[in-house]
């Protein structure tokens, strides 16, 4: 009897335990439930902010649609609408700093998106801006900055010195840029912007060319908030070759660290510039054998890529947006494959846009919207040429080059469906003097619009652009006034190459061959 009221009450136990466990099973799987239609609940609630936030903008009501667009920023990462709207926004409440940062993250996430051309070239605007406004606010509060201590995994690369020949020119620009790029591929180390180091050279007076001495280092380096700051010197020899001497200074301690030299054949110049990032890196404290992949890229081998580069990047300091574009395109008509320069092209503006006021910009931008999915997964990552697909105006729209309506191939013969030819371009023309175009082209279908600039020492026009494109020939004109210039060029997705004609007062009656190549992209509407 005792032994079967034990296995009853060993069974009964074991039926509640059973029953507990499924309780509990149960509970969790409510509970998942619960959490699966709550997270399904909140993408939706989120996706209809964002579009409650648009329509808001689209209104004119720029308050309501910040409160709408601001609580989906973290939700909605993959949504480019939210950082395209929210910098618009920004930017009209004359917040540049926020606009600036969601500008960024939209570039990032649609690299070849909506309007992204422009916003490069508004950013670098922005930036300057922004640059100039530290500079000012630095020097104003000096004494405070140079009691504050510096941060320790900062660096700050200014322009080599040229103590050599005129051969070797601007170069010391293009090598601290080269410097500047291969440090930021050090995961734990910051780098300061260039155009931020040179804003404060100008302010502090130190001269345009971004040099500076061994008395201001430290002192230039404090008020950037940079513990470490690597300078130098370039000279060449009669037997062309190349020696730079770098030196990276602690500016806590307004001591040098140590002096680095290299020496060798002028055409390798991109060896000595491997060498002379491998010394900075290790004079901070890193091990050059251990640097990322990126770090040890070679950007270019061509000495005349690097200087129309080093030459562009003055211009680009003294505020000749056409002149820097022009060395650009040169740089990379001498090196496609100098990724610095297809980038300062990309991102270098025109100087139409010089002046441009925060609301202007804005306006310029299309009203659409884009599509979110494209944006974050269905857009290459490349400097300047893509293949992505954004929707726009609800009909297809190709961004840069490779099939869609517009694209016909990627440069095949399209019939006379025309080629998709929106975006920047940037090229040359012979005839006259010579000089560059700049285009910025809006299409619709077979039609063109936009604005265009051509420079030359006498042939020197801006105004609006229209045209027509049917299949892969384009006739062009830019006007402004009685003045026009025409061009007729056959093009691709991605080139154009012809003849222009001008009819000016300075050039009237001139003509020449043209050709352009494509720097950002754009969408065409059908």
């Amino acid at each position: 009897m005792k032994s079967l009221c034990y296995h009853k009450r060993e069974r009964l136990g074991f039926l509640v335990t059973v029953l507990i466990q499924g309780m509990v099973v149960l509970t969790l799987f409510s509970a998942w439930v619960c959490a699966e239609e709550t997270s399904s609940t909140s993408r939706e609630n989120q996706a209809d902010l964002v579009e409650k936030g648009i329509s808001q903008y689209q209104q004119g009501n720029l308050k309501e649609a910040k409160e709408s667009l601001e609580p989906a920023k973290s939700a909605s990462a993959d949504n480019a609408d939210v950082p395209y709207y929210l910098g618009r926004i920004y930017l009209e409440e004359n917040q540049r700093s926020k606009a600036i940062a969601e500008w960024q993250r939209y570039v990032r996430m649609a690299p070849d998106g909506r309007d992204t051309g422009k916003i490069r070239q508004y950013l670098t605007l922005l930036l300057r801006e922004e640059a100039v406004a530290y500079a000012k606010q630095a020097v104003a509060n000096e004494s405070t900055l140079l009691r504050d201590p510096a941060n320790d995994n900062t660096v700050a690369v200014t322009s080599f010195s040229n103590i050599g020949s005129e051969t070797l020119g601007p170069l010391g620009k293009g090598l601290a840029a080269m410097l500047i790029s291969d440090l930021s591929q050090v995961p734990d180390l910051q780098v300061v912007e260039r155009i931020k180091l040179q804003m404060l050279l100008q302010e502090m007076d130190l001269g345009a060319s971004g040099v500076v001495d061994s008395e201001s280092v430290p002192k230039v380096g404090k008020l950037l908030k940079s513990r470490h700051v690597a300078t130098g010197s370039m000279a060449d020899s009669l037997e062309e070759r190349l020696q730079i001497v770098s030196a990276v200074v602690d500016t806590e301690k307004a001591d040098r660290i140590d002096t680095r030299e290299v020496t060798g054949a002028l055409e390798t110049f991109f060896s000595l510039e491997k060498q002379i990032a491998c010394g900075i890196v290790e004079d901070i404290g890193r091990d050059c054998d251990r640097m990322p992949e990126a770090f040890n890229k070679v950007h270019t081998r061509s000495l005349a890529a690097l200087t129309s580069y080093s030459v562009g990047l003055d211009y680009l300091d003294q505020e000749k947006y056409d002149l820097a574009r022009e060395q650009f395109q040169k740089a990379v008509e001498e090196d496609p494959d100098f990724d610095l320069a297809k980038e300062s092209l990309a991102w270098t503006p025109l100087s139409s846009m010089l002046l441009m006021s925060g609301s202007q910009m804005v306006s310029s931008l299309s009203t659409s919207v884009i599509s979110s999915a494209a944006a974050a997964g269905g857009i290459s990552t490349g400097w300047l040429i893509g293949g992505g697909v954004a929707l726009v105006g609800g009909g297809i729209a190709v961004a840069g080059g490779g099939g869609g309506g517009g694209g016909g191939g990627g440069g095949d013969d399209p019939g006379n469906e025309p080629v998709n030819i929106a975006g920047d371009w940037s090229g040359t023309y012979s005839g006259g003097a010579g000089g560059a175009v700049s285009l910025t082209i809006n299409q619709t279908g077979g039609s063109i619009s936009g604005q265009g600039t051509v420079t030359g020492s006498q042939c020197a026009l801006s105004g609006t652009l229209t045209g027509t494109v049917d299949g892969n020939s384009l006739e062009g004109r830019i006007s402004s006034g009685d003045e026009s210039v025409s061009f007729a060029v056959t093009c691709t997705t991605t080139s154009m190459n012809g003849t222009i004609e001008f009819a000016t007062a300075e050039c009237n009656g001139v003509s020449g061959n043209f050709s352009a190549t494509k720097t950002g992209n754009a969408t065409i509407s059908w």
